[in-house]
């Protein structure tokens, strides 16, 4: 990993933190509605002003355009209007999280792709770990899942800024936090604890396509579109803890009020035999990046990591 890439995650990310601050107060003295509204000139703000960013996404972009593959997005050279409208993509998934987790009623169109893997879950006592990224939405899955399921959806953040984050959105919803789990420091403990829900059949979501703090050795590299990039070991360390199923999960934004939801099999248990233990964690994390890198080529202005993801492009 590079050490534009180390310095990233030793700090909170600029639109996770600020953007999300700013569009906590538009929506708490303005309402959902005037929120929608201002988005574009709010957008316009951080895209003129956030440079770094800017040259992150125009280097996503080209390696999606340079790696084609079935149901590709990009069928010429990215432009800035790509870069734009995934910063757009990016403030419309803050104001529907915000809708989410305040506890207000949201509604969207959905379509879902997988639809069985939810009623095989709902006819099992136990339940499951799902794993996704910071592509699309999984915070309006939560809500869309409410009307196939009965099961609870508990959201395991593995970032520095869990706490913050809980902290934000009590000021719209005290209870928001029941259904967040931070990982920050994952002991024996916390492991028993996630067991217990599982075992009461709750649901256990994490996103596995960025570092954690603390972790930058924590990691291994492998393909994505086109060159090695590190993903975290964590995710997968903790599935194997917790000898369960697990499912691939992203939910897209496709129009203003419909999303796709996309969910499949990705293992049975995740298993780490000891002596196995890198080999087999390569395997798992390469079979996610595949999977992963087919959705951002189909959705790329909906991938929401804007920093360096590879470490060679630290010097360009």
């Amino acid at each position: 990993m590079s050490q534009e890439a180390h310095r990233w995650h030793l700090k909170p990310e600029r639109g996770s933190e600020f953007g999300l601050h700013f569009m906590l107060w538009l929506y708490q003295f303005m309402g959902k509605h005037l929120t929608r509204l201002l988005l574009y000139p709010v957008v316009v703000y951080f895209y003129l002003t956030d440079r770094t960013a800017r040259k992150h996404s125009r280097v996503f972009f080209e390696r999606v355009y340079r790696n084609p593959g079935e149901n590709s997005a990009l069928n010429q050279p990215p432009s800035e209007w790509d870069g734009f409208k995934r910063f757009y993509n990016y403030g419309c998934a803050l104001v529907d999280s915000i809708e989410v987790w305040s506890g207000t009623q949201w509604f969207a169109n959905v379509t879902w792709h997988g639809l069985e893997c939810i009623k095989w879950l709902n006819e099992q006592k136990a339940g499951a770990v799902i794993v996704s990224a910071h592509l699309g939405n999984v915070d309006a899955m939560r809500v869309a899942a409410k009307s196939k399921t009965s099961k609870q959806i508990k959201v395991l953040m593995y970032t520095d800024h869990a706490q913050r984050f809980k902290k934000l959105l009590e000021h719209l919803n005290p209870d928001a936090s029941k259904d967040i789990i931070p990982l920050e420091t994952l002991d024996a403990m916390s492991v028993l604890e996630m067991q217990k829900l599982l075992e009461l059949g709750d649901t256990l979501g994490i996103l596995a396509d960025r570092v954690a703090v603390g972790s930058r050795d924590r990691t291994i590299e492998v393909p994505f579109f086109g060159e090695s990039a590190p993903f975290p070991q964590g995710p997968w360390i903790l599935a194997s803890l917790l000898k369960c199923p697990v499912f691939l999960l992203f939910c897209i934004r496709t129009d203003s009020s419909h999303y796709e939801i996309f969910i499949e099999p990705l293992a049975d248990q995740i298993i780490l035999p000891r002596k196995q233990r890198e080999e087999k964690l390569r395997y798992w994390i390469s079979e996610y990046a595949a999977r992963l890198e087919e959705f951002c080529r189909q959705y790329p202005h909906h991938w929401f990591n804007f920093y360096n993801f590879w470490s060679e492009d630290a010097h360009r």
